[in-house]
Order: structure tokens, then C-alpha cells, then sequence
């Protein structure tokens, strides 16, 4: 029996316009503006209950933990957590909003999954997105892998590869540049 979920990402306490998306119309209209992670966050959940009811089977991602203390430290930051976050705060604060970003949410870019249908051991295979093109986004690939390999545990029916590595020959902004096509004939993974 075939079912397919709905996976979506639970908007995190950091959520922030930090206008980190160069080329997003939307990022770059709401850059600085206030955001209530609140009220995102019931939002999302109202979407999900909407999704539920329609009779789609419904998932949810935790948020990741941010700030990235991890991507701070990696950055050359010192000191206690408190005194990390205030120094990449000073100024512009932009590497703050860059280790603060809730961008984990739009799951489309979490990862490519390919069906059990699709694969020569008849397992779902899935393969978090490297994400490489923006730092904000790249940070999530290491607390994605752990998600989806807690998750998708049962390795009798999934494998969660690693990520690609990182590099321009080999980008990978997960399920949001994919699509997969079937016809009676089989099935046909696009990427773009």
C-alpha cells in the first residue's frame, strides 16, 4: 500500500525578516520588518490542521536550534553563549540573523525523497539537500540528516544518505527543484 505525507516545518522562536535570500522578492520586501514567530508558528499549525482535514496525511519538523551556536563558534566566536550571541549582534548584526535563521521551515528544501516504488531495494531512499548556496541555509543540513535519520529509523524500509558535498557542480536545494512523473509506463525524476 502506497501513502504519501505532507511534511512541513514548525516556524522556530528566532524567526526573523532577515532579507537573506538574495533574488526572493519576498525576502527582500520584508527585510527589517518585525515578525512574530508567534503567530507564524499558529499559523503554520492552522495550515497543517487544513492539509490534515482535507485527508492528507499530515507530518511535522521540529525547528532547529538556533542561533547556530555551533556556525558561531565555526565563524571564530568565543566566550560563553551569551557572549557569542551579543558579539555577532553588534553592528549590523548580520551574522546573527544569518545563525538565527528559521529558514528550516520550508521543508521543500529539506530534502529529495525517492519512493520505495522508484529504488532497486524497494526502499525509500531520502537525501537531505546540502543547501550550499546561502550560508543560512546551509547551516541546516547537519540538524536535518539528524531529524530525518530519527524519523525514518527503520532501515528494513529507509535509508537517509548523507548530504552531497558542497559545491557548485554538485547544489542541492532538495524537493523544491524536483519533481517526480508517472505514467503507467514508470516513473521520471526531474531536477533542476
Amino acid at each position: 500500500m502506497r501513502r504519501e505525507y505532507q511534511f512541513d516545518g514548525l516556524v522556530g522562536p528566532t524567526h526573523n525578516y532577515g532579507g537573506l535570500s538574495p533574488g526572493n522578492v519576498a525576502s527582500a520586501e520584508h527585510e527589517g520588518q518585525a515578525s512574530s514567530p508567534r503567530s507564524a508558528a499558529h499559523q503554520g499549525l492552522a495550515k497543517m490542521r487544513f492539509v490534515r482535514d482535507l485527508g492528507v496525511f499530515q507530518a511535522v519538523l521540529p525547528p532547529h536550534d538556533r542561533p547556530s551556536l555551533a556556525s558561531l563558534r565555526r565563524l571564530g566566536f568565543r566566550g560563553s553563549d551569551e557572549e557569542m550571541i551579543a558579539a555577532a549582534g553588534a553592528g549590523d548584526g548580520l551574522l546573527l540573523r544569518i545563525c538565527s535563521s528559521a529558514s528550516a521551515m520550508w521543508t521543500a528544501n529539506a530534502a529529495t525523497v525517492s519512493p520505495s516504488s522508484d529504488t532497486a531495494d524497494g526502499r525509500v531512499h531520502v537525501v537531505p539537500a546540502n543547501l550550499q548556496h546561502m550560508f543560512h541555509r546551509a547551516i541546516e543540513a547537519r540538524t536535518t540528516t539528524r531529524i530525518l535519520r530519527a524519523l525514518f529509523g527503520a532501515t528494513e524500509h529507509f535509508v537517509v544518505h548523507e548530504p552531497l558535498p558542497g559545491s557548485r557542480q554538485f547544489a542541492d536545494e532538495g524537493a523544491a527543484n524536483f519533481i517526480r512523473l508517472e505514467t503507467s509506463r514508470g516513473a521520471a525524476h526531474g531536477f533542476a
